[in-house]
């Protein structure tokens, strides 16, 4: 390989990893409701999800008036401590985390335990991609720099990297809902580049969605390199990018990885950049 770039930013899902959860099951949120119930809380299952996707909403449109962002990222911690403050009724019970406030139990171990269980019952599929603990070897044997900047929530996240042996490679990790922003949002990557000291003409962003990953990139000045794990048509691809590009850098071109093998970076020379 002939080294051109020296810092690489990889999305997370869908580029390094394979993920698959279901938010949407009716057995999820049964167990949902059953663990809500052992610390006094009642649902049931049907107004708690309801009740869940609600309070993400609310919480989406409040922080997007605050921030004034057109992508703001909130924090999970945030809604289950309304899901749990907030349910329609609530039995006696000896555990005594609903009588705190919504602050203090978004700081709770509760929360993080909650947030796990929420996590492994909705996640079916976690595992990386072939060759992508082989190509972040190679690339940190060469001498690149590697990061992470992924639209995910802290609480998820940090478990997932770990379990799937991807965090050993990451000189530092940006996840949005410690920004309060995501992908596409400029200012998601900007943070990253300024306070990795990056220079965006030796940088390359590697991910799996044109609108946030190829998008944020072309806002930064930053290379792009699209991974088709999801097996989209070549006329797909096409028209994504153009709507990504629309009315911003008609010039800006990302190279498309079209099989999704991230070890095909490895193949990868000065053409990357044109």
């Amino acid at each position: 390989m002939r080294k051109y770039y020296q810092n690489y930013i990889f999305d997370l899902y869908g580029t390094l990893v394979d993920i698959h959860t279901d938010e949407n099951r009716p057995d999820f949120w049964n167990k949902m409701a059953s663990l809500f119930s052992c610390y006094g809380a009642d649902y049931a299952p049907e107004k708690m999800q309801q009740s869940y996707f609600d309070i993400v909403h609310e919480e989406e449109q409040n922080l997007a008036f605050e921030s004034g962002m057109n992508f703001p990222e909130i924090r999970i911690e945030r809604v289950f401590a309304r899901l749990l403050k907030e349910a329609p009724a609530y039995h006696s019970c000896s555990e005594k985390i609903v009588t705190l406030s919504i602050e203090e139990i978004e700081k709770s171990e509760w929360v993080r335990m909650i947030s796990n269980a929420f996590r492994v019952l909705s996640r079916q599929k976690l595992e990386v991609f072939p060759h992508t603990l082989e190509t972040l070897e190679t690339l940190r044997t060469e001498g690149c720099h590697i990061y992470l900047l992924s639209n995910a929530q802290r609480l998820f996240t940090d478990a997932e990297i770990e379990i799937t042996g991807v965090r050993e490679y990451l000189e530092k990790i940006y996840i949005s809902s410690d920004a309060g922003m995501k992908k596409p949002q400029p200012e998601f990557m900007m943070k990253l580049l300024d306070e990795q000291k990056l220079d965006p003409k030796e940088t390359v962003m590697v991910g799996n969605d044109f609108q946030s990953d190829i998008g944020v990139a072309a806002a930064c000045g930053v290379s792009g390199i699209f991974l088709n794990t999801d097996r989209l048509s070549s006329i797909e691809m096409r028209a994504r990018l153009t709507r990504v590009l629309t009315g911003k850098n008609d010039q800006y071109r990302p190279v498309i990885i079209s099989s999704g093998d991230i070890a095909e970076l490895l193949d990868l020379d000065r053409n990357l950049k044109k």
